[in-house]
Formats: C-alpha cells, sequence, structure tokens
C-alpha cells in the first residue's frame, strides 16, 4: 500500500487509524529529540540500523519498496522510481521516504503492539502473548496498525520536505 492510499483508504477515520496518526507522530518526535536531526541516514545510523540496497525488482505486480528486520532495512532500487513517481517526488525524496517509513517499523519495535492497549511503550505485549497470537491468528489489526503508523512516522519526519498535497492530507 502506498503512503497515499494508506492516507486515503476507507479507514482513514478509522479507530485503528487515528491510534496510527498518534503512535507514529510521537515516536517521531521522540526521535527527532533524541537524535537532534531530520536526516533519514543519519537517524538509521544513530539507531543502530543498517541500509543496504537491492536490485531486486519484485514479482508478478508485487511492489515492495523496503523492508525492515533484524535492525536492517533493505530499499529495493528498481521500484522507487514508481513510487516516486506516484507521489510526485523527486527519487531521492522517495528513497528518503521509504528508509522513514522502514525506520518506523524499527521505533514500533517490529509489530509488537497491541491493538487494545492505550499508546505506550508499557503497554508492549508479553513475548509468550504475541507467540500464542501468532499461532492463533490475531495480528491483522495489529499489522494494520503498524503498517498505518509507520506511514504517519515517516510522513512526520519528512513534513517539510513533502509536496504541498501530501502534507495536506497529514494535516487533515
Amino acid at each position: 500500500m502506498s503512503a497515499g492510499d494508506a492516507l486515503r483508504s476507507d479507514e482513514a477515520g478509522s479507530a485503528i487509524d487515528r491510534r496510527a496518526r498518534a503512535l507514529g507522530e510521537s515516536r517521531a518526535r521522540e526521535l527527532l529529540s533524541a537524535h537532534g536531526t531530520d536526516d533519514m541516514w543519519e537517524l538509521a545510523t544513530n539507531e543502530g540500523v543498517a541500509v543496504r540496497r537491492s536490485e531486486w525488482d519484485g514479482v508478478d505486480g508485487l511492489r515492495l519498496f523496503g523492508t525492515y528486520a533484524d535492525g536492517v532495512i533493505t530499499l529495493y532500487d528498481e521500484q522507487i522510481p514508481d513510487l516516486a513517481n506516484e507521489l510526485g517526488v523527486s527519487e531521492s525524496l522517495a528513497v528518503d521516504f521509504v528508509v522513514a517509513h522502514e525506520l518506523g517499523h524499527h521505533v514500533l519495535d517490529g509489530g509488537d503492539l497491541d491493538i487494545d492497549a492505550p499508546t505506550t511503550k508499557a503497554t508492549r505485549r508479553p513475548a509468550w502473548r504475541r507467540f500464542l497470537s501468532s499461532w492463533l491468528g490475531d495480528r491483522a489489526d495489529e499489522r494494520a496498525l503498524e503498517e498505518r503508523a509507520a506511514h504517519w512516522f515517516a510522513l512526520a519526519l519528512l513534513d517539510d520536505r513533502l509536496p504541498r498535497t501530501i502534507r495536506a492530507d497529514r494535516h487533515r
């Protein structure tokens, strides 16, 4: 899902989106305050996150701009131009957006979010509960929350660099 799609979806006014927005924006403020910079590459380095690049170009229409796992952000360079075109931004800004989004996953702790709990770091689920949840299949809402929070996180970090149309979506 693209950033624009995520912010314009039917869920835009849902409780999940409101929570995702609050969570993403608050974590972005915390990160900016902790590191004193809004440079995505410097933030990643300061957080101990490596960024690597891949020329993988997808499979049968699958659009994947970046991933985050185990302290590594992987950028899929062959697909970044599509994102830049969709958002109407330069490729370098699209790369920054993807790094910011994936950095959001790092800051959000890889999906260890409790959909029913208030938005605080203290409400992370214990490991045993996450394990059981993965077997029981009740993580779809949490995944949606994490993805949307990562979008809001990226938007908050890049706000002043984004085109007016994207910023307008953020400030609605």
